[in-house]
């Protein structure tokens, strides 16, 4: 849902900011070290209880100061709400309408965020792991059966891995179940890599990539059959003391011209390829109903000017709400909400 506003006190350089974004594209230009990505940060560290920067939330912690408090207000009418994260050097408080956050899931539910960074860039590009956990921000999102199965093979996953360590030949007792839930997944990655192949295309091409690019899913083993593939691998299996094949292995990777972009893509291209997929997830999550909140840091790091129009174009005809750092005010959509921020005060401009 979008933001409505936002209060933050003794985030970073931030001592006291509220902040009023519109429902679509807002803009927010300021020097090195003015406050804006700690702006993003603050929106991060409500939404998913984590800071935007590696480390624990304390280190956002302003300088001298007891506590940092950030409040969320969200949604209209009877979907209005709001979220409070407070951190201090000793504890943690972080509430949804007034109540204790004790599961995540409802956080995630009311608020579906997607961060573009340099940061998140590199890490979807060379960690198998990020990518996979942006494809489960996807399939949470619109797939309403995939947070349940997903626990279910976990469990299943656990305790055969459990059993592999310890020795025990009955591992294979929870084969049946793992490839149950497993090839229930498979089939929920398969229909939403296809459903993103020709937007994910479209959206590269709108960012002036010119050699054909492609989609493709790894399921997590090779073959028709997860059964199969998990009979053959269980030497394996019994001697690392792991399951090593299955959806928890699921990864996309991505064919530039026919190979892997890690081996052949320019810098510039693998960046229009990875922003291209990520802004395709977001729309697809769109399309499924929700809304979800794009946080977009220095993007001037990411893609040259030509690119950075056509990336704002399509952000605003996509009618998500993002909330977009700049240093500069070139290549910046007409239609955008403009912010300020100077030593960590925020003025609309």
């Amino acid at each position: 849902m979008a933001i409505r506003a936002l209060e933050i006190e003794d985030l970073r350089c931030l001592e006291k900011c509220v902040w009023e974004p519109s429902e679509r594209v807002n803009v927010v230009v300021g020097e090195n070290g003015a406050g804006k990505t700690s702006l993003l940060e603050a929106v991060v560290l409500a939404a998913t209880g984590r800071a935007l920067r590696s480390g624990s939330s304390r280190a956002a912690i302003a300088y001298n100061a007891k506590r940092l408090r950030v409040r969320v207000g969200f949604g209209k009418a009877l979907s209005a709400g709001t979220l409070v994260y407070e951190r201090s050097p000793q504890a943690r408080v972080w509430l949804l309408n007034d109540e204790a956050v004790r599961s995540t899931i409802r956080v995630y539910e009311q608020l579906p965020i997607l961060v573009f960074s340099p940061e998140s860039h590199y890490a979807a590009l060379q960690d198998a792991q990020v990518r996979r956990t942006t494809m489960h921000w996807l399939l949470f999102h619109v797939e309403p059966l995939f947070l349940d199965t997903w626990r279910r093979y976990q469990r299943v996953l656990k305790q055969r891995n459990m059993a592999l360590r310890n020795k025990d030949a009955t591992y294979r007792m929870f084969d049946p179940g793992l490839c149950q839930t497993g090839e229930v997944l498979a089939g929920f990655w398969s229909v939403n890599q296809k459903a993103l192949q020709e937007p994910f295309q479209r959206l590269a091409a709108r960012l002036r990539l010119t050699i054909p690019v492609e989609m493709v899913l790894y399921p997590g083993w090779q073959g028709k059959s997860f059964m199969e593939a998990l009979s053959q691998a269980h030497l394996g299996d019994e001697r690392l003391g792991y399951t090593q094949l299955g959806p928890h292995r699921s990864d996309i990777r991505f064919l530039l011209g026919g190979r892997p972009i890690q081996q052949v893509a320019s810098h510039g291209q693998q960046k229009v390829i990875i922003n291209a997929w990520r802004l395709a997830l977001a729309q697809a999550v769109q399309a499924a109903g929700k809304e979800p909140l794009v946080l977009v840091d220095d993007l001037a790091a990411e893609l040259d000017s030509e690119r950075r129009h056509a990336f704002y174009e399509e952000l605003s005809t996509s009618e998500v709400q993002a909330l977009v750092t700049a240093i500069e005010r070139d290549d910046l959509p007409s239609s955008a909400t403009m912010f300020h921020v100077e030593h960590g005060c925020l003025h609309q401009s």
